[in-house]
């Protein structure tokens, strides 16, 4: 079996490792010198993430936490996760996925700008692939021209990292002040910490994250740095493959709808393809069936994260009625902070939901019916 890989990001590099372990000849390729930039994620994983990753991920971790805030402009909730939610080092955990995938024997080919046809062939070398695996991020040119992968509009990000000690939850904090479309964030790291949020209108990242500063008590502070880039929170592609090719990763609009994570999303892909090579299935069959599981589940939660992101003040309303009714407490602990419709199926579940339900129905009719909609049109995806 040979296979193509177009992209050394997280992405390319965990199908590539993959792939290596079920015994396919895989060629990496990368048009840049180096792996990890730009960085433009946050990197807060599950720890169960982290063990879909591997040595890798333990190998750069920066921080974990035991639970994290949800927040509406006036009102916020804690919730525990099941397990701890994991800061990684995004540059250096690209770095030794790379090492990784040299000494799982996959062939490394950087600075390389190349061309692919359906037929599994790629230019301008010529060499044929029984598989191509497309993972050349959102800006990538050749799944565009192909009419594969992700083609809706991504928000933008960017991320302050702080000077000055930190320490507590990571928050999220859903509010128009400090975002569009999104939510603004702060996750402590101890020497340092990250402030961040997105748009959909680039010219709006200034004052909105100059203001997320402000909210999260860091106005004025010294910042090191910035970075930042495409953040998609989907929905997944309907097309996924032509001929021999597929598209992954951010390249197939593979990312969590309510926070546009994609290391969860490909870790889980990859790691489910491997395990259908190893139990007989052919090589792209594999690679298209695990994407479309993953799909399936990123699916569950797409038009309530959509809803919370348009609407801070039925966050405002959940979280206050989570709290009054005793529902957080409920909650708290089954929680996976990767997989996001494990928080409304918990709740959906648990004894103190009608009363959650009671109180937020009388805070808002028409805020109460909205949810039920979007719930509703989750769980038939």
């Amino acid at each position: 079996m040979r296979v193509a890989v177009v992209g050394a990001g997280f992405s390319g590099l965990m199908f590539a490792v993959a792939l290596a372990r079920a015994g396919a000849n895989v060629d990496l390729y990368e048009e840049h010198e180096r792996v990890g930039f730009p960085e433009h994620c946050t990197g807060l994983v599950s720890l169960a993430t982290v063990r879909l990753i591997g040595r890798p991920a333990e190998r750069s971790r920066l921080a974990a936490y035991e639970g994290f805030i949800i927040s509406g402009p006036r009102h916020a909730v804690r919730l525990r996760t099941s397990e701890p939610v994991i800061k990684l080092d995004r540059v250096r955990l690209e770095q030794e996925m790379l090492d990784e995938a040299v000494r799982e024997g996959v062939r490394y080919r950087p600075g390389a700008k190349v061309r692919v046809t359906p037929e599994g062939t790629v230019l301008p070398e010529g060499r044929e692939y029984d598989l191509v695996v497309l993972a050349e991020g959102y800006t990538g040119r050749l799944r565009r021209s192909l009419g594969i992968g992700y083609t809706a509009q991504p928000l933008y990000g960017v991320n302050a990292e702080v000077e000055g000690s930190s320490q507590g939850d990571f928050v999220a904090l859903f509010d128009n002040s400090t975002s569009r479309g999104l939510f603004s964030w702060y996750v402590p790291m101890g020497s340092t910490s990250l402030v961040g949020t997105a748009s959909s209108e680039p010219r709006l990242l200034q004052p909105l994250l100059r203001e997320a500063m402000k909210r999260f008590g860091l106005e004025g502070a010294r910042v090191s740095r910035f970075y930042g880039g495409p953040v998609i929170t989907g929905p997944p592609a309907e097309r996924l493959r032509l001929g021999k090719l597929i598209a992954v990763g951010d390249a197939a609009g593979m990312n969590k709808p309510l926070t546009g994570g994609g290391l969860y999303p490909s870790a889980k892909a990859a790691v489910l393809a491997l395990s259908m090579i190893s139990d007989g299935v052919d090589l792209l069959s594999s690679a298209e069936r695990a994407l479309l599981a993953v799909s399936r589940e990123l699916r569950r939660s797409y038009h309530v994260s959509k809803l919370l992101h348009a609407r801070p003040d039925i966050v405002d309303m959940l979280a206050e009625a989570a709290e009054a009714s005793g529902l957080a407490r409920a909650v708290s602990g089954r929680v996976d902070y990767d997989v996001h419709y494990t928080l409304f199926t918990a709740s959906i579940r648990s004894l103190r939901a009608p009363l959650g339900a009671a109180m937020l129905t009388l805070r808002s009719l028409e805020g109460a019916a909205k949810l039920l909609g979007a719930l509703i049109r989750d769980a038939m995806a």
